[in-house]
């Protein structure tokens, strides 16, 4: 009985804490990986959303693998020159210059590797819109989204106009150029699974290229705190084929 208390002892449950806190933290981390969400960034469904998470990878996987290397050393350190004898005085190290070249050229090296393919990246989506874009101006004010196709109009000229109440359309497969425009405060526009998330400004007008690579209806909001309702500042878009959306089109102009 006394052997097995002392298995269950105050001091050797503290050695334990450590590895429940990590079991905890993995956890808590793998209860983050499901994709199955209305606004995921990593189930991407356009080609945008889909250029922004390799670059995304492409960063973090050499820094998963840095932050196990540290820790993984950090943890040998702690256990094999843990303090035993209070009056023993370890082996004195003043430096070791090819190890500090190393540290030093090492993170230089990879940061070059990462930057390359990212600023390529980062010039690709951030260019002007192709000729050719479906254009959709986009209002916001606290709190709601208008869009306007100035593609669609009725007899008078006007054009067709929509609030993401109901949702808004745009072609699957094409490429779908955005205005962005603010009446009010500073917005952000924002469909995760397509990608891109632009500030929308009171006094200019911003633009944004997405494309939706299938049909399918996704969910964005609003990015930036606007006020008390930013919450319920959200947009549900549908993409569907050209003929399809022309004919909702004629419909909303009915």
């Amino acid at each position: 009985m006394k052997q097995l208390l002392n298995r269950f002892s105050p001091r050797r449950l503290g050695h334990l804490v450590p590895i429940f806190v990590l079991l905890a933290l993995l956890g808590l981390f793998l209860s983050g990986c499901d994709t199955d969400t209305p606004q995921n960034t990593f189930d991407t469904k356009g080609e945008v959303a889909e250029k922004q998470a390799e670059i995304f990878y492409i960063a973090m996987w050499p820094a998963i693998a840095i932050m196990i290397l540290v820790l993984g050393g950090l943890l040998v350190i702690m256990l094999r020159f843990r303090e035993r004898d209070p009056k023993y005085v370890p082996p004195q190290i003043h430096g070791n210059t090819r190890l500090e070249l190393a540290w030093t050229i090492a993170p230089a090296v990879l940061l070059l590797a990462i930057a390359v393919p990212m600023v390529v990246t980062i010039w690709d989506i951030g260019r002007e819109p192709s000729e050719d874009a479906f254009r959709v101006n986009v209002i916001a004010q606290r709190f709601s989204w208008e869009f306007q196709y100035p593609e669609y109009t009725d007899e008078d000229g006007t054009p067709l106009s929509v609030f993401d109440q109901s949702g808004f359309h745009i072609p699957a497969g094409r490429e779908v150029a955005f205005y962005l425009e603010s009446v009010d405060v500073i917005h952000s526009f924002w469909l995760p699974k397509l990608g891109g998330k632009l500030d929308v400004v009171p006094g200019q007008v911003n633009v944004l290229w997405l494309r939706a690579d299938e049909p399918g209806s996704f969910s964005g909001q609003c990015a930036e705190f606007c006020g008390l309702d930013h919450a319920n500042m959200t947009m549900t878009v549908i993409a569907q084929p050209q003929d399809e959306l022309d004919a909702w089109a004629a419909e909303m102009l009915e």
